[in-house]
């Protein structure tokens, strides 16, 4: 067992790594041919500001973003300021303004952009269903937060409820062994969605846990991982 902390472990699929282009407060993981789709990924937290290690050097966002530069796609990841459950309407904003700066770079199709949402970022989906934002075709969210015991006016349900056939393309990837506080509200938002009529791509982790890419060293997580990039590849052709 590693002695480093879950979300500062190796990436656990193997890949060629791609160096990010530091731009306008994003890192770019660039493909070999642009402008491309692009995908934005939005880390969870809160992260305190003490932290030496910040979400964008983390290995899963570095790994992912490489695996969508491989595939053709603009992989993109900045840092918001979720800090504390306080900071949460400014990390929205912070969200918003990473959008618009990507949609802008000439490498970045603006029209055929993704928001991929991870843990606690989930808490932001919501916003940017109902409606999607301009330019944004599909919306993923990978052991996503879509619902808190305390903070019930986050997440996606009210998003369900105004508008339950108006969404983008979404799909939600589900460790088996998530935590206790996000299953529950990740399994009665996919019965609602059912009831609903909504359709919404699940890709379930046998035996995962949440932060598996770096936790779970096993060929379930490995496939969920390409799995997932093969979604955004189809998602936003």
């Amino acid at each position: 067992m590693s002695d480093l902390p879950p979300h500062l472990r190796p990436f656990v699929l193997s890949l060629d790594p791609v160096e990010p282009v530091h731009d306008g407060g994003l890192d770019l993981y660039l493909p070999d041919t642009t402008p491309a789709q692009a995908v934005l990924m939005v880390h969870g937290g809160p992260v305190p500001q003490d932290r030496p290690v910040r979400p964008p050097q983390w290995p899963a966002y570095r790994g992912y973003g490489a695996l969508l530069a491989r595939a053709g796609l603009v992989g993109a990841m900045f840092e918001h300021g979720f800090v504390s459950d306080e900071m949460l309407p400014q990390a929205r904003a912070d969200v918003r303004e990473a959008l618009r700066t990507l949609r802008v770079d000439p490498r970045v199709d603006p029209q055929r952009v993704g928001l991929w949402f991870f843990s606690a970022g989930g808490f932001l989906m919501g916003s940017f269903l109902d409606p999607a934002p301009d330019g944004v075709v599909a919306v993923a969210g990978t052991y996503a937060a879509v619902g808190h015991p305390e903070l019930a006016a986050l997440g996606l349900r009210d998003a369900l409820d105004a508008a339950p056939h108006s969404w983008v393309p979404l799909l939600l990837v589900r460790p088996e062994h998530d935590f206790d506080w996000i299953a529950p509200f990740t399994d009665d938002l996919l019965a609602r969605c059912r009831d609903a009529g909504r359709d919404v791509d699940v890709i379930d982790v046998p035996g995962a846990h949440h932060g598996f890419e770096t936790v779970d060293d096993t060929d379930a997580a490995r496939e969920a991982i390409r799995d997932s990039i093969t979604w955004w590849t189809e998602a936003l052709a």
